[in-house]
């Protein structure tokens, strides 16, 4: 049994104020599940892993960080525009008992920094008199290590859950870390600093070393930056010390208010932590 709109808004409006959150978000959120309830029912449930923002936000909590778009791989299938657009056309017409109608507005090419390939869906989550707008990045090749995992993603409004598959938590890790020591100071995407250090505050007994270690070597291996945990703890002095990214963090901060009670230094200090695991894994290996 779906919720009506009416305890849609009313729902999202409690939740707003009890986690001073912003409706519009968790609205847009809200759609996203739709969507993501979609894939589920759809022949395709099974080459669809999910990733990023969505992921993170699921895995510990509206109060402590929103998304704005879907980010997901995608296996068994060519990244082609046609292709990607059949798939989508598929999922959105599933009808549920949900009151929710989506309309494509466009599916293009992403041209923006990826690590992979990827194809961007621009949608339309209408109910009633509501038109919210939500995003979609899929990308293939993504190296998942040691394997994607069944995800019980718990759903914003309701006390159920929905089967996906999704990154591990040890190749979310990996990434972000990657993805900040390549790009070093030129580094403005501050939400990886964050992602990473409130996942291994709610996670640190549940991570697996020796996994993360595996999972840093082939990313960065995919990614073309060999021998970069070698470099790690040179790159993480001078991030420490680089007044641009203390700006922009502190920036961040004034954003997003979940963010205000970490000092960058703690970043970085929770980084260097990982590096030092990664490293003690990676010598027992040879011992």
């Amino acid at each position: 049994m779906y919720l009506t709109p009416a305890q849609v808004k009313g729902r999202i409006k409690n939740i707003a104020k009890k986690n001073k959150a912003d409706p519009i978000t968790l609205m847009r959120i809200y759609m996203m599940e739709r969507f993501l309830e979609r894939i589920t029912y759809s022949k395709y449930k099974d080459d669809f892993i999910v990733k990023g923002g969505i992921l993170v936000t699921s895995m510990i909590g509206i109060s402590m960080q929103a998304t704005m778009d879907i980010d997901t791989s995608i296996r068994n299938f060519d990244l082609t525009k046609e292709k990607i657009t059949e798939i989508i056309y598929e999922i959105k017409d599933i009808k549920l008992d949900d009151n929710i109608e989506f309309i494509l507005n466009d599916v293009s090419n992403i041209m923006d920094n990826m690590e992979y390939p990827g194809i961007r869906i621009h949608l339309n989550a209408n109910l009633e008199n509501l038109v919210v707008p939500i995003k979609i990045d899929i990308s293939t090749g993504d190296m998942i290590t040691p394997s994607e995992i069944k995800y019980e993603y718990p759903l914003l409004l309701e006390n159920r859950t929905i089967q996906l598959w999704s990154y591990n938590l040890e190749t979310i890790l990996a990434e972000k870390i990657q993805t900040i020591l390549s790009r070093g100071i030129l580094n403005t995407r501050m939400r990886d600093f964050y992602d990473v250090t409130i996942l291994f505050d709610y996670y640190k007994e549940s991570i697996n070393y020796v996994n993360l270690a595996s999972a840093f070597e082939k990313t960065c291996n995919k990614r073309g930056t060999y021998s970069l945990l070698d470099k790690a703890n040179e790159i993480l002095d001078e991030l420490n010390l680089d007044s641009s990214l203390q700006n922009l963090w502190r920036n961040y901060c004034k954003k997003y208010q979940y963010a205000k009670h970490i000092a960058f230094s703690t970043n970085i200090s929770i980084i260097y932590n990982l590096i030092e695991q990664m490293k003690s894994v990676e010598t027992k290996e040879y011992v």
